[in-house]
């Protein structure tokens, strides 16, 4: 089906800029001059605010479509549907949880780095997981679930985001 393939060359391209944009958070908490305010603090708070709304306003609303038609299929599709929805969250909360200690470290507070660490490895790697299980797990089932006329409507919800991204400040 040429509509799946198109949808899942757009996914699993924002799915390499997400896994790369985690990449570049890792390999700068590797500098630890970020424990202290200044340019290398400015950048991973950029880099955390990149990824968030790059996942939240880019990439989150594309799926919508494609996991509305799929949920109430198969449970177990139903099953990775809600592994995914609570992971998400809890990246989310991952997140905000490393924001929260890097704005104290903005503010000239003490944080502790190592709570700092903790949270975005651990986000990394739920990420990474997630990521994954959207690539193959959830792909398998989209192929076997989903219709010609669903993808035809999930490749125009795509297209309309694409569409609403590049009219929004910084889009392309």
């Amino acid at each position: 089906m040429l509509a799946a393939g198109s949808a899942w060359r757009i996914l699993e391209a924002e799915h390499d800029q997400l896994r790369q944009i985690v990449g570049d958070i890792a390999r700068m908490l590797d500098d630890e001059a970020w424990k202290q305010p200044g340019p290398q603090l400015d950048s991973l708070l950029g880099l955390i605010r990149k990824f968030q709304d790059f996942e939240t306003r880019t990439h989150r609303p594309k799926g919508v479509v494609l996991l509305g038609a799929t949920r109430g299929r198969l449970p177990e599709a139903d099953q990775l549907l809600d592994l995914l929805e609570h992971d998400g969250q809890r990246c989310d909360e991952l997140l905000n949880g490393a924001l929260d200690l890097l704005r104290a470290v903005e503010a000239g507070g003490r944080a502790e780095a190592g709570g700092v660490v903790t949270l975005l490895r651990q986000h990394r790697e739920l990420m990474t997981r997630q990521l994954h299980q959207e690539d193959t797990v959830l792909r398998f089932y989209t192929a076997q679930l989903l219709t010609s006329e669903e993808w035809s409507r999930v490749v125009s919800s795509i297209s309309r985001e694409v569409g609403n991204a590049k009219d929004r400040p910084g889009g392309k």
